[in-house]
């Protein structure tokens, strides 16, 4: 007996007879087992059902779905249809959920729809776009961009998030003079993005990293490199995608120059609110970038700077572009691994005096010292600090002991327990 799948399975199990029920007695002579759902495994199908089948074994040439009667004929159809029919017939037509989760599952071993807004279609459909991406050769990008094209035109209204793990860059150009061969200018460039983001009017995150995450014998360094390019056409999609919350670059080859060409792009996109740039190569000149990007966008609440290697002048940079009167009203600074140092720690203590918005502080593994914890306590005990709740996160700094007045120990002490108007350390 076939059981639809609109079914709950909780239902079905509510209403299953118990192992102890089928012991009893009077059930041993029960002739009539509704339970039962393989009663008519023998019994022949109707004649609704045998057609049924015909017009799953067609489909492909004749792909009906809202032109049967009922819904139960339809809910027939969705459950034997098979998973592997081609993907331009399945997704403008098949809107039911139990037909994406039965694709999922037979393609990819792990799913987890509430990363996918619960949608086991959006699941698939970003999935699908993502694995294309990642394989898509950027020294042959123009010769498929009408693919490409078409198959962004199938997915982009189920398109909210992008994760791109790895893209695959550009083959090196050679050239053949004299019969011998001749190296040119080894550029690395990947897909354009300036041509992909715009084509997806709900996107709302963007997850990339620039690298390869499997290597093979054909493994060369280049490949984890990206070009000036990549960058301002990255700029350039992300300027084009008016539902943007958030963007995240992270574990690459990111300096000065690259992220000055992407917040370049970025800056005229008022919906960030979240830019994430951690375990790049940004160092103090590259954290200027960011700076005087934070001194002209003005609805950025997140942002996360970890294992950068900034020091004491990049924050400096930082510092100066979220004081201006401009700037972005951030609320989450994450600063972690980076050597601040002594000259960083007093930067952010102007920024703890000067700032009434921030509420989360990461500063922990940033090669601060004793003084340097003294400076943050006598900050929170002087009064000055105007902030209704703040996270701080000093750990993995070597504050050490160090002798210290009785006023500096009860200042320090501060930065432990919790301040009576609210602050939290």
């Amino acid at each position: 007996m076939r059981i639809p799948h609109t079914i709950s399975k909780n239902v079905i199990a509510a209403y299953r007879c118990s192992p102890e029920t089928t012991l009893l007695s009077q059930e041993q002579g029960r002739t009539l087992r509704a339970e039962d759902a393989s009663w008519d495994d023998g019994v022949i199908p109707d004649l609704k059902i045998l057609a049924l089948r015909a017009i799953v074994l067609t489909w492909k040439d004749n792909p009906i779905l809202e032109d049967l009667p009922t819904c139960a004929d339809r809910d027939v159809l969705v459950e034997t249809l098979p998973t592997d029919l081609p993907f331009e017939l399945t997704i403008p037509r098949i809107g039911d959920e139990f037909y994406w989760e039965r694709s999922a599952k037979d393609r990819w071993e792990y799913n987890d729809p509430s990363e996918h807004g619960n949608s086991w279609r959006r699941l698939y459909c970003e999935r699908h776009l993502v694995e294309y991406l990642e394989t898509l050769q950027a020294s042959y990008f123009e010769p498929q961009r009408e693919e490409c094209e078409k198959l962004m035109a199938l997915v982009k209204n189920h398109i909210h998030v992008i994760r791109l793990r790895s893209l695959v860059p550009t083959k090196k150009r050679t050239d053949m003079e004299n019969d011998e061969l001749i190296l040119e200018d080894d550029v690395v460039h990947h897909i354009p993005m300036a041509v992909i983001l715009p084509q997806f009017p709900h996107l709302t995150e963007i997850y990339l990293n620039f690298g390869m995450i499997y290597m093979n014998d054909g493994f060369e360094w280049r490949d984890f490199e990206f070009s000036l390019e990549d960058c301002l056409s990255l700029g350039e999609g992300i300027k084009a995608s008016p539902k943007l919350k958030k963007f995240s670059l992270t574990r690459s080859n990111l300096d000065q120059p690259r992220v000055a060409a992407i917040l370049q792009g970025m800056i005229s996109n008022d919906n960030i609110e979240e830019l994430d740039l951690s375990h790049c190569k940004l160092k103090d000149k590259g954290a200027h970038a960011v700076g005087e990007f934070l001194s002209r966008h003005q609805n950025l609440k997140i942002l996360h700077l970890t294992n950068n290697n900034i020091g004491p002048i990049g924050v400096a940079g930082i510092v100066h572009g979220l004081l201006k009167a401009s700037s972005t009203a951030l609320k989450h600074l994450d600063f972690r691994l980076n050597p601040l140092q002594t000259e960083g720690a007093n930067h952010i203590c102007a920024l703890l005096v000067r700032n009434k918005t921030l509420e989360t502080l990461n500063i922990s593994g940033c090669e601060l010292g004793p003084e340097d914890g003294i400076a943050l306590a006598d900050v929170f005990s002087s009064g000055c600090v105007e902030l209704e709740a703040l996270s701080l996160d000093v750990s993995n700094n070597n504050f050490g002991f160090t002798e210290i007045t009785d006023e500096q120990e009860k200042a320090k002490s501060i930065l432990k327990v919790q301040h009576s108007s609210g602050l939290v350390y």
